[in-house]
């Protein structure tokens, strides 16, 4: 996956995922609990700008990015519309909040995550859990990318009637797949006599310079925070 492939290769991995979580929560907070243009438009130009020019995302690689939550966000502007909303305030809120969260995780690994929860105490089945449905997104995409070219190396998707037969043949495989995968790993867990996982962590490197850019960060936002009130 695009996002995933962004976050192991990117400059800014090492950093603890505490603090850009924490970065990521407080920005969001402020542009849902606020209406401020300035501030929208100043923290998805500081996102993208860590994006492309940090985290070294290219541009074709951000035009995808954008592109599903795109659909979305359109879909909704014309319920909008419809109802005579603030559609300006609408874009500005949605894409500031998606370039943030796109930002938080093109720079964390999806496996850092789980020392975050660590640290929050989370329950050990919630973090079983979450590693175990990251672990098998991978696996169901490669089995259907594997059904998806034998399929279209025996013309499935040659006309219009074989490309619906042939979806829902992959839907059905898929599906067969997954229950395969969900037997094969209740065995292999019950095969460890009820042991828990193991998580292991790995060292991240201290903040440095990149600390006084948070803090220029948060300082600017409650700024323009302060401003709408003065």
């Amino acid at each position: 996956m695009l996002i995933d492939r962004i976050s192991y290769r990117n400059s800014i991995k090492n950093i603890n995922p505490i603090i850009k979580i924490f970065l990521a929560f407080v920005v969001l907070i402020l542009i849902l609990v606020t209406n401020n243009r300035e501030l929208f438009i100043f923290n998805f130009i500081i996102a993208n700008c860590i994006m492309l020019f940090i985290i070294k995302v290219k541009i074709k690689e951000l035009v995808q990015l954008y592109a599903i939550p795109m659909f979305f966000i359109l879909t909704t502007i014309i319920s909008i519309l419809w109802v005579k909303g603030d559609v300006t305030i609408f874009i500005l809120r949605s894409m500031t909040s998606i370039s943030v969260v796109y930002t938080l995780i093109c720079s964390t690994p999806i496996i850092d995550f789980d020392y975050v929860f660590y640290k929050l105490k989370f329950p050990k089945i919630f973090r079983e859990l979450f590693l175990l449905i990251y672990k098998y997104i991978f696996v169901l995409f490669d089995v259907k990318n594997k059904l998806l070219d034998a399929q279209k190396s025996r013309l499935g998707y040659f006309k219009y009637k074989n490309s619906i037969k042939s979806f829902s043949i992959l839907a059905v495989s898929i599906l067969r797949k997954t229950e395969y995968y969900s037997s094969s790993s209740y065995k292999a867990m019950e095969s460890r006599l009820g042991k828990e996982f193991l998580f292991l962590h790995r060292k991240y490197d201290k903040i440095g310079k990149e600390l006084w850019l948070i803090y220029l960060i948060l300082i600017i936002n409650l700024f323009l925070v302060v401003k709408i009130y003065a």
